[in-house]
């Protein structure tokens, strides 16, 4: 079993997504599809606005992505220097257990056997969105006011 077999196997986890830097899902645990794929770019989206955040308040790298909702948690973690590993766990997952357990098996991995994960994903509409144009949408939206209504 692969790395990321492994991953995908753990129970407190109910989807794993691998994503490369541009924001191309590679791997998922799953059925791939648009919406999968919609997900992975705007992840990756995310990540970049974290690493923003994170270089400007002087708090280093970002090793942890986490967002917590009522139902449950979304973890994004680099893997190696071009992938992102995207978790998704129900809301009494062990999280500093899960994220140890990445962690260590994500350390010494070398970015070649983190590739080998990729899979055969068929072509789709959305693998022409690259994360720039998302990420520049998303801040046009925002200096518009958002989804404030005057």
């Amino acid at each position: 079993m692969g790395w990321f077999q492994e991953v995908a196997a753990n129970p407190h986890i109910d989807v794993a997504l691998l994503m490369d830097s541009s924001g191309y899902l590679v791997a998922t645990s799953q059925q791939a599809t648009t919406e999968s794929r919609r997900v992975a770019a705007m992840l990756r989206a995310a990540e970049v606005l974290a690493d923003g955040l994170a270089s400007e308040l002087g708090r280093g790298e970002v090793t942890l992505l986490q967002i917590s909702t009522a139902d449950g948690h979304l973890l994004l973690m680099p893997a190696g220097r071009r992938h992102y590993l995207v978790l998704l766990t129900q809301r009494g997952a062990p999280l500093e257990l899960l994220r140890t357990y990445l962690s260590r098996l994500l350390e010494d991995l070398p970015e070649a056997e983190i590739a080998s994960a990729a899979q055969s994903i068929p072509y789709s509409p959305w693998d022409e969105l690259s994360v720039d144009d998302l990420f520049n949408a998303l801040s046009e939206w925002l200096r518009n006011g958002g989804d404030s209504r005057s």
